[in-house]
């Protein structure tokens, strides 16, 4: 395969939430950052692809429409996002809601056209979503919609893909993700998270690797030791790269301070990430996932970079 890199971005993907009372220091603006980083690297902008939105229909690919129908009351985004009342936009809660979900329709539509652009060119970015902690049937962890999950069911509908595989770097396990597919054996759930941060209660993927603050300093060994298991029992048509960005020293999220990893270690990550999909002519897309506060867009940055430069030496 004659590999190139295609970008998926819009700018609706940097909304700003705090207008409807959502005070989480989300870093909205990482799509912008790394676009605007690739530009003075490469000397000229990079091209992207702004993506069509998803529709109800491509929701209950995964999602049950009972669960559907609640994403219509208020209180339910309040759950989902902590906030222990409704988001509120101008004074009414359903235009919150509003809001919302059709900035969710669009950055989830970028994680299945980045899945659909790696199996026809090699690599693919989408420059936002990853919300892999939303379940069939309930959302979770500022999650309502599994937009990985749903790529994943979209290419294998499409007749694209059967077998993918999710490696899941972000600092927080995926247990959306992982419940979904815990009992489908053409999708194969690799996570390494830390085994302090939430969710408290983890669910069983594929391949699990919790790391406690205290063997932190093992984790890039333990993830290069499970990369190696997970392709040495599972051949993917497919890899859905999560890449979390809030296992970073830097990372505004509470929980970054369990792992505390240098930029250096994350890029060394992300890198072997690519390089092993690469390699072994498997299709990449990769979703940003978590990652708060001003510094997280560099983290991003780096694999996004690798992935253009590995398209350029292909």
């Amino acid at each position: 395969m004659n590999k190139r890199m295609t970008l998926f971005y819009d700018c609706r993907y940097n909304a700003d939430v705090r207008e409807i009372g959502i005070n989480i220091p989300f870093a909205l603006d990482r799509g912008q950052m790394v676009l605007n980083e690739l530009a003075l690297k490469r000397g000229r902008s990079f091209r992207y692809y702004r993506p069509k939105p998803l529709t109800d229909e491509d929701f209950q690919l995964v999602h049950t429409a009972a669960y559907l129908e609640t994403l219509k009351d208020p209180n339910v985004w309040g759950q989902i996002f902590g906030l222990g009342k409704p988001p509120m936009k101008d004074g009414d809660p359903h235009k919150a809601v509003h809001k919302l979900l059709s900035e969710i329709r669009i950055k989830a539509g970028g994680t299945v056209e980045a899945a659909r652009a790696a199996l026809k060119r090699g690599l693919a970015a989408n420059l936002g979503a990853g919300y892999h902690h939303a379940y069939a049937d309930h959302g979770d962890g500022y999650c309502a919609i599994n937009d990985i999950a749903i790529a994943v069911r979209a290419m294998q509908r499409e007749g694209l893909a059967k077998k993918v595989l999710i490696v899941d770097v972000d600092l927080h396990q995926g247990n959306g993700t992982a419940s979904i597919f815990q009992d489908d054996a053409d999708v194969y759930t690799f996570s390494i998270h830390a085994k302090e941060a939430y969710p408290k209660k983890k669910e069983k993927g594929s391949l699990d690797i919790n790391i406690s603050e205290a063997n932190r300093d093992a984790y890039l060994e333990r993830f290069q030791a499970g990369m190696h298991k997970a392709l040495a029992s599972f051949s993917p048509d497919l890899c859905i790269f999560v890449q979390g960005s809030d296992a970073y020293e830097k990372d505004a999220a509470a929980g970054s301070r369990y792992l505390r990893l240098t930029l250096e270690q994350l890029k060394t990550r992300d890198e072997f990430v690519i390089d092993t999909m690469v390699d072994r002519n498997i299709p990449i897309a990769l979703v940003f996932a978590g990652g708060y506060g001003p510094e997280a867009w560099r983290v991003h940055f780096n694999a996004v970079y690798h992935m253009f430069e590995r398209s350029q030496n292909n």
